[in-house]
């Protein structure tokens, strides 16, 4: 699971926000949280945590039209999107 939009791409995305909101909520985030139950307690280790702490990160920053300096949590407010790791605890509470 390596998904990155990166300057060194030759891949380059030009959508406008809403796009990029439908995409993250429609297409990347149910295929991130499939089977989250299952491997919730994975995402507390660090590197599995950076993973999907930067997808989220880049996508946001991309609907957001920020800076990279932003932070991660800053970025959900402003986009309004739970962070990647509160739906998986959400998901592995309600499956209880």
């Amino acid at each position: 699971m390596n998904f990155h939009f990166s300057k060194k791409s030759k891949i380059k995305l030009r959508l406008r926000s809403q796009s990029f909101k439908n995409t993250l909520h429609r297409g990347i985030q149910p295929f991130l949280l499939h089977g989250a139950p299952v491997w919730a307690e994975t995402v507390e280790k660090a590197r599995y945590s950076k993973m999907l702490t930067g997808v989220q990160r880049l996508i946001n920053i991309k609907i957001a039209k920020a800076y990279r300096t932003v932070s991660n949590e800053a970025l959900c407010i402003i986009t309004g999107f739970k962070t990647l790791h509160i739906k998986i605890k959400e998901r592995r509470n309600s499956t209880k």
